[in-house]
C-alpha cells in the first residue's frame, strides 16, 4: 500500500508542478516508484533498463527547461486530471484485471503482493493519469508529462506479457526516450515562439 501511495503522490506532484524542472524531477520520482513496484515481478536487468530510461527521460526534460523559471501553471487542469484518474483507475481495475479471480484479502504494507494487485493498480493509475493530463494539456510541457506517465504505466503492465520480456522492455524504454526527445523538441520550439 505504501508503494501505491508513493506512485500516486509522485504523480500528483508531477501533475501539479508549475516549473518544468520540478516536473522532470517529479517524473523521475514516479519512475523510481514504479520500478520499486516492478522489482518484485521482473528481473534485475529489466528494472535497470527501466530505471535508466526514466532517468534519461527526466534528464532530457530537465535540460530542455534551460532555467528554473520555465513551465506551465496547470490551474484547473490539475483538478480535472486528478478527478478523471481517480474515477478511471478503479473502473479499469475492476474491468480489466488480469488476476485469475482470487479475492483480494491481504495487501502488504511495504511490498508488492503475490497476486500483483499493486502492480495492476499502479499501472492503471499511471495510464489514467497520463491520459487525463493529455486530455487537459495546453502546452508541450504537460503533453510530454502525460505521455511519459502513460509509458510508465505500460512498462508496469508488460509484466504480464508471456515469454521473455527483456526485448520488449528495451523497446518500450527506447519509445520513452523518443517521447522525451520529442517533448523536448516541442518545448524548445514553443519557448522560442514565445520569446
Amino acid at each position: 500500500m505504501v508503494l501505491l501511495a508513493a506512485v500516486a503522490l509522485t504523480t500528483l506532484l508531477a501533475n501539479s508542478a508549475t516549473r518544468l524542472r520540478f516536473t522532470a524531477l517529479a517524473f523521475f520520482a514516479v519512475s523510481i516508484s514504479a520500478n520499486v513496484i516492478a522489482a518484485g515481478a521482473t528481473t534485475a536487468a529489466q528494472v535497470a533498463v527501466l530505471a535508466v530510461a526514466g532517468l534519461a527521460a527526466a534528464g532530457i526534460l530537465f535540460i530542455s527547461a534551460r532555467d528554473g523559471n520555465y513551465g506551465e501553471d496547470p490551474g484547473w487542469r490539475l483538478w480535472v486530471a486528478t478527478l478523471i484518474a481517480a474515477i478511471a483507475t478503479p473502473a479499469a481495475f475492476a474491468s480489466f484485471r488480469t488476476i485469475t479471480g482470487e479475492a483480494v484479502t491481504d495487501l502488504p504494507l511495504f511490498a508488492a503482493d503475490s497476486g500483483s494487485v499493486v502492480v495492476q493498480v499502479a499501472s492503471f493509475w499511471l495510464l489514467s493519469s497520463g491520459t487525463a493530463i493529455l486530455v487537459t494539456a495546453r502546452s508541450a510541457v504537460r503533453t510530454s508529462l502525460g505521455a511519459l506517465l502513460m509509458l510508465t504505466g505500460v512498462q508496469l503492465l508488460m509484466r504480464y506479457a508471456p515469454g521473455p520480456q527483456l526485448e520488449l522492455t528495451i523497446a518500450v524504454a527506447w519509445v520513452e526516450l523518443v517521447v522525451a526527445l520529442t517533448g523536448a523538441f516541442l518545448i524548445v520550439n514553443e519557448r522560442a515562439v514565445r520569446e
